[in-house]
Formats: C-alpha cells, structure tokens, sequence
C-alpha cells in the first residue's frame, strides 16, 4: 500500500485491483462489479513517484 490507512476505532476497507494496487479506503463503494456491469481500463497515468490515475469506462445501460 502507498497509503498508510488510518488509526482509530472501526474498520477500514481496502479496495484492491489484483495486480495492480492496494488502498485503505473509507468511502462508498460497490460490494462488486457485478453492481455496475462490464467496465475497461482506459488509461493509467502517473502522478508522481507512487501515485496512479486510473481511468475507467462503464458499459451504457
């Protein structure tokens, strides 16, 4: 993980794309992609040493 999850009371969910990255994270989220439907990886860009903007696409209804 490039971010240290935070300390305190309750539990933190970490959001993991296998093989690409792990973060602790405390906002809402899907419980599966099976909730949104089919979505593609657009582009990765970097923003700095240890930081990725991931781009996605999602499927049209």
């Amino acid at each position: 993980m490039s971010v240290k999850p935070p300390t305190g009371h309750g539990r933190v969910r970490l959001i993991e794309i296998a093989g690409v990255d792990l973060q602790p994270c405390g906002g809402t989220h899907v419980a599966s992609l099976a909730e949104i439907g089919p979505l593609a990886v657009e582009k990765i860009e970097s923003k700095g040493k240890r930081n990725r903007r991931v781009v996605v696409a999602l499927a049209a209804p």
